[in-house]
């Protein structure tokens, strides 16, 4: 059908007949799918689901088909069943038109409202046949002819067809060229198998005429097409839509449009005229480009540095969500900065907060999640999706880390991850980035005392660091009396391993629990706990802070990799007091304020007593060990400017918009979990981004700490202006995807999986595979003549290649018998396989295998000597040493030769030492026969002959003689016997070989040998051209072959893993044989905190039933818990059984996996998904044990604590939901009773972001 294009304001063509300023737009063809499809839901009408679950829905509902996938078929079958036939023909808007009853009921609604019949609207239809004009009628005409011919309406809300014809332009539409990009989709398997199907049916004459006929039906098409459009279409452009050209300044790929043109920013008043929301302040140019696109309806991806601006085009989307009534969704990927939006946002929009623990208004326009919220609504088919018109990811650069730990701050491929997601969804992508940093940095070494610049503007400093590093020296030199420069005078600390021994732990809390810190920084312990530690450390960071502050450089941030460092730290500078008088008042009424929410006990809690300490002096720490409400205060009062000094792990610099003065690096190496390992470019320019405050400072300041040693100035420079590290796809299939994607009929997973970033690449280059095995299938075969009759080269061939194969895996057995050492001897006659796979070459042993060349040196028989070939090198050969040759010798007469070189020459006395004085490969010619000494593997030993010859070595190798060659050569000749070599060892019977396999082996090969004799292809002239052919033929089908496996669904990297996992599900009863999810699937659908199939297991054996709900809680939060190592807790009878229990399930449906090829270890799946560390703390909480005392029960940090049994909370919600769709009232039940359980006092306290103080 023809439908209004949309436009932006200043392109807008009013109507010239109407007294007022009328939009009168023009029109594009489009389809009833695309028209009335939302791209939630597909074309399938769904009714709406209950109020209470608009927001989140329900695990009944069916799950939003993704936007971007095209199954024609599918659609074509959800068209018909949404829309009866005069809805798709267009029928209905001729009816409604004509003054005939209103379509009332909406797809999905039981009734609608009762309109009555409409006034009749005075307006005219083109008719038009093989896309040309016949007639024109009146739209009330009741003349049935109209039905003969293709009716299309051109305007929904004014006119019909405009009656003026003189006007006719050409038309440039839009909705063409995305159409036709569309056209170039990645070919699935059904395409391949057509292709197959056609190149084995139609020759090569058929194929190009079948083209050409396409080709024409497709210009007639496109021709009828241009015609109805261009035919009564007006130009809507206004003179101002010359200020914009559409195209990119540079297109890099097809979906991926990067943003380059200046006249946005120039006119962008022009064409921005009404703005959704005013600022007070003058947008950058990235901020105008994606403002502009976003006016126009278009996806945008926007690259900056960290305060660079980026906040300014979400807050932009919320506007234009108001503006047009619909909702926008700004997700990010943790609850922090979740939070810390909300409050952002909370003055400027209708803002509602959705996180797993928390839902404030979800009725709201703007929305603030996380992402896994977001998954979870469009899995249960959540009702209020279909009112969003932006969503907004922030902190895109998280797709980089599977854990959701580090983050990166630049984005290197930023063009290829927006293909990615055009190309996914189908829809164009506008880039936009600045490399503008608003605070330009620089970055410094603090050594000594000193401070050196190395860096500024993103250039090194060479200088800089070169008095860094005479500083080292000098100092070292005197501290160990040498000169600088010498090794005697290097530290103790090798280089690279920087802050290793700081940012190791400390003994614990307790002697109770001695690893308490030890387990959180994954180092070394180290004990620090006395007084002399507190001064040294104190002496290392009092001069950096007074030099800091004599320069007006705080606030400052330093980054320590430890939450244990960070806590030292900051204990050890007790005689630092940097805060006013009046900091200190704002400090003591914020805290009071933000701390009256605890309860008593929770107040007197030692980390709420020593942070505020530490805080009314400026010194204030921010790690994952701080409980939420004592972290949120720290970011409060550094926001605020009253915290001087911040000690902080990375967490800080993860989305916290806190800018400091100054940033520092007590090192520049951190445990990642696994290893101690230097920094990476992305890690750093993440945390020092945080240095300069936008409009406070005019510089921000990096420092590098130098304890022991300076950095590599290599290192240094990979640091600060090395490439930043690439987005990458960190895809992991789960049971929980499978599941859910299987619900969705017209869905595959592998349609899923396909459109991963991982496969973006091979997708990408599918259409360009298609074309090339088109070119392949049509290549003419060329056919084999046999000149005995029937051609029989295809069977001889096949049996040849069966018995190379045979032949190679015997020869590796032979090769391997201890006994075939014994026969490998020098002297022995070997046949050797030719490099250019012609006849093989008969050779012999010189020389064994030795630890300076672990081959056999062989000498072998390269064929008749050519003298024209050999001539140019005689001359040169002559005149060196055969020490000194690389090519051919020549063997001069007997009669010319003098007594150094008779040809039967004396044996010699002296034994080989084994040096080898010729240069592998020592090529020479004798007695007319080419030969050649080269080194050979054991896999190039065709066979080992019965006879054995007598070989002077020395001479051969050592003391280079021409008169040895010539005897060796002669020797092998005569060897052959009308020309055939001499017989090959018996395996069986000389070689003693006794495996079954082998020898079942060895007599294949030799009765296809057999086989082969009787051939009447053997001994045939034309045996070795007919053998060419048939090997180029073989390889043009596995070339085929392979290119049909590289377009279809198995060479999906995630596919043997995928089959395997369904093959799991199908053993365990998840899913049926027909892939229909059955009712432990539904229940694991539930399961996201948790494992899903442990967790589901765990209901369907009943493992609660018999425990209590403190109990049953407890067991639950190993599901939870993250934290690897943590101090034995201390269980009951019952709870060590339920622990056995749990733990004995997750290790069988590891052994499951295993024998279904999922790459799972048992042991290490149960280690990975169950930690039990935290089970007596959950139960003694539970029970209404004050948490003071529940945290000497571990040596987990009490903001972990927190996080867990927040996290806890979620699986009793999920849990209870299971519960529901099995009907076990009695789990329902036990599960609310759990959850009121936990809810109580500082772990459910509210955030102060989102309560306010």
């Amino acid at each position: 059908m023809l439908v209004p294009a949309w436009e932006p304001p200043f392109r807008r063509r009013s109507s010239s007949s109407s007294e007022q300023q009328v939009w009168d737009p023009e029109s594009v063809q489009m389809e009833m799918s695309q028209v009335f499809d939302s791209g939630t839901g597909g074309m399938v009408p769904r009714m709406p689901g209950p109020a209470k679950d608009f927001v989140r829905g329900r695990v009944n509902s069916r799950p939003f088909r993704p936007g971007g996938l095209q199954d024609d078929a599918a659609e074509a079958a959800a068209l018909e069943k949404a829309f009866p036939e005069g809805a798709r023909n267009g029928d209905w808007v001729r009816e409604l038109m004509s003054g005939g009853p209103a379509l009332n009921a909406p797809p999905g609604f039981p009734k609608g409202l009762d309109l009555g019949q409409l006034k009749e609207y005075n307006s005219h239809w083109k008719c038009f046949r093989d896309g040309e004009h016949v007639e024109e009628q009146p739209a009330s005409s009741s003349n049935d002819s109209t039905d003969k011919y293709s009716v299309q309406f051109d305007d929904l809300f004014k006119i019909a067809w405009d009656e003026d014809d003189a006007n006719i332009v050409s038309h440039e539409d839009d909705g063409e060229q995305l159409a036709g990009d569309e056209g170039t989709n990645d070919v699935n398997e059904r395409k391949v198998d057509k292709l197959q199907d056609a190149s084995e049916t139609l020759t090569m004459a058929d194929t190009d005429k079948q083209e050409t006929n396409a080709r024409e039906d497709i210009s007639e098409a496109q021709t009828d097409l241009d015609k109805m459009l261009s035919s009564e279409v007006q130009d809507t452009r206004r003179e101002t839509s010359g200020l914009v050209d559409d195209k990119p300044a540079q297109e890099g790929t097809d979906w991926a449009l990067v943003v380059g043109d200046n006249s946005i920013v120039a006119n962008f008043h022009k064409l921005v005229p009404d703005m959704a929301i005013e600022y007070p302040f003058e947008l950058d140019k990235f901020q105008k480009e994606a403002i502009y696109y976003l006016e126009k309806g278009e996806s945008v991806f926007v690259a900056a540095h960290t305060s660079a601006g980026k906040t300014v085009v979400a807050e932009y989307a919320f506007a234009l969500a108001s503006k047009h009534c619909t909702r926008a969704v700004y997700t990010a990927p943790i609850k922090t900065i979740s939070n810390q939006k909300y409050r952002d946002f909370c003055g400027k929009f209708d803002v509602g907060l959705l996180t797993g623990d928390v839902s404030i208004r979800p009725e709201a326009t703007c929305l603030i999640m996380t992402t896994e919220i977001l998954r979870s609504m469009l899995y249960r088919g959540a009702d209020i999706i279909r009112d969003i018109e932006w969503v907004i990811f922030d902190e895109v650069h998280y797709v980089n880390d599977a854990e959701r730990g580090v983050v990166w701050e630049e984005v290197p491929n930023t063009v290829e991850f927006a293909d990615w997601i055009g190309r996914t969804k189908q829809k164009k992508i506008r880039v936009t980035s600045t490399n503008k940093r608003p605070v330009p940095l620089e970055h410094c070494l603090f050594y000594s005392g000193e401070v050196y610049k190395v860096c500024e503007k993103d250039i090194f400093l060479t200088q800089g660091f070169r008095d860094a590093k005479d500083a080292f020296k000098m100092k070292n030199a005197n501290k160990f009396g040498a000169k600088p420069g010498t090794k005697s005078g290097a530290p103790a600390v090798r280089a690279g391993t920087q802050g290793r021994n700081p940012d190791t732990s400390s003994k614990g809390r307790d002697q109770k629990h001695p690893k308490h810190h030890q387990t959180n920084s994954g180092a070394a312990a180290i004990q620090q706990s006395t007084s002399g530690s507190r001064r040294s450390e104190s002496s290392f960071w009092m001069p950096l802070i007074n030099n800091l502050l004599k320069k007006s450089l705080v606030p400052v941030v330093i980054f320590c990799f430890s939450k244990n460092r960070c806590d030292r730290s900051a204990d050890s500078m007790f005689g630092a007091d940097l805060t006013s008088s009046s900091d200190k008042s704002e400090i003591r009424v914020f805290c009071d304020k933000a701390f009256s929410r605890l309860k008593g006990s929770d107040r007197n809690l030692p980390q709420v007593v020593g942070i505020q300490s530490l805080l009314r002096r400026g010194i204030g720490v921010h790690h994952a060990g701080l409980l939420p409400i004592v972290k949120e205060v720290v970011e409060m009062l550094f926001c605020r400017g009253v915290i001087k000094v911040l000690f902080s792990t990375e967490t800080f610099a993860m989305g916290v918009n806190a800018p400091a003065r100054t940033v520092v690096f007590d090192t520049l190496r951190k445990f990642d979990g696994k290893e101690h390992r230097r920094l990476l470019p992305g890690e750093y320019i993440q945390m020092a981004g945080r240095a300069g405050r936008r409009g406070l400072d005019t510089i921000g300041t990096v420092i590098m700490m130098c304890r022991d040693e300076i950095p590599e100035e290599s290192d240094l420079k990979n640091l600060l202006v090395g490439k930043p590290t690439r987005l990458e796809s960190q895809f992991r299939l789960t049971y929980t995807m499978i599941l859910h994607l299987l619900r969705v009929e017209e869905l595959k997973v592998e349609d899923m999986l396909k459109r991963s970033f991982a496969e973006f690449h091979a997708q990408k280059d599918l259409p360009q595979k298609e074309k090339l095995l088109l070119q392949m299938l049509r290549q003419p075969t060329k056919t084999i003549e046999c000149i005995k009759g029937e051609p029989s080269i295809e069977e001889y061939y096949d049996m040849f290649l069966e018995a190379e194969e045979h032949r190679e895996f015997v020869t590796e057995a032979i090769m391997q018998l201890h006994t075939t050492q014994q026969f490998l001897a020098p002297g022995r006659l070997v046949v050797v396989k030719s490099k250019s796979d012609d006849d093989h070459l008969l050779g012999v042993i010189v020389k064994n295998p030795s630890a300076t060349l672990k081959q056999y040196v062989v000498l072998v028989l390269t064929g008749d000597c050519t003298s024209s070939a050999l001539a140019p090198n005689l001359s040169s050969q002559s005149e060196k040493g055969p020490g000194d040759s690389q090519g051919y010798f020549i063997i001069p007469p007997k009669g010319k030769r003098g007594m150094d070189d008779d040809f039967f020459s004396s044996s010699r006395t002296r034994k080989s030492s084994g040096v080898i004085n010729i240069k592998l490969p020592y090529m020479g010619d004798a007695s007319g026969m080419g030969f050649e000494v080269r080194a050979v593997e054991n896999k190039e030993i065709i066979s080992i002959c019965i006879s054995k010859i007598k070989i002077d070595q020395v001479g051969l190798l050592e003391d280079i003689s021409k008169t040895v060659y010539a005897k060796t050569v002669q020797m092998l000749i005569k060897e052959q016997t009308d020309g055939k070599y001499p017989p090959a060892l018996d395996a069986i019977k000389d070689l003693k070989m006794k495996d079954m396999d082998q020898v079942k082996r060895y007599h294949a090969h030799n009765n296809l040998l057999e086989e082969m004799s009787k051939n009447k292809c053997h001994g045939c002239i034309k045996l070795k051209e007919h053998k060419s052919m048939m090997k180029d033929q073989k390889m043009h089908k596995d070339e085929l072959d392979q290119l049909k496996y590289q377009m279809s669904d198995e060479a999906l990297q995630q596919m043997p893993q995928f089959q395997g996992r369904i093959d799991v599900l199908k053993e365990i009863h998840y899913i049926d044989s027909d892939l229909v999810v059955q009712l432990k699937g539904r229940v694991a659908c539930e399961m996201n905190s948790g494992e899903e199939l442990i967790s589901t297991e765990c209901l369907f054996e009943n493992q609660l039933d018999e425990l209590e709900p403190e109990e049953a809680v407890a067991i639950m939060s190993a599901f939870v818990f993250q934290q690897r190592n943590a101090s034995e807790p201390s269980l009951t009878p019952k709870l060590a059984d339920a622990k056995k229990r749990l733990y004995d399930t997750a290790i069988s449906l590891g052994q499951l996996q295993k024998r279904h090829e999922v790459p799972v270890d048992p042991e290490e799946y149960a280690r990975d998904n169950l930690k039990f560390g935290l089970v007596e703390v959950v139960y003694e909480w539970a029970k209404g044990t004050p948490f003071a005392d529940i945290c000497e029960l571990t040596d987990v940090s009490e903001g972990l604590i927190v996080r867990t049994i927040v996290r806890l909370d979620e699986t009793c919600r999920e849990f209870r939901n299971a519960a529901s769709i099995m009907g076990n009232s009695a789990l329902y039940k036990k599960m609310e009773i759990a959850s009121n359980a936990i809810k109580r006092d500082i772990v459910f306290a509210a955030s102060l972001y989102v309560t306010g103080i």
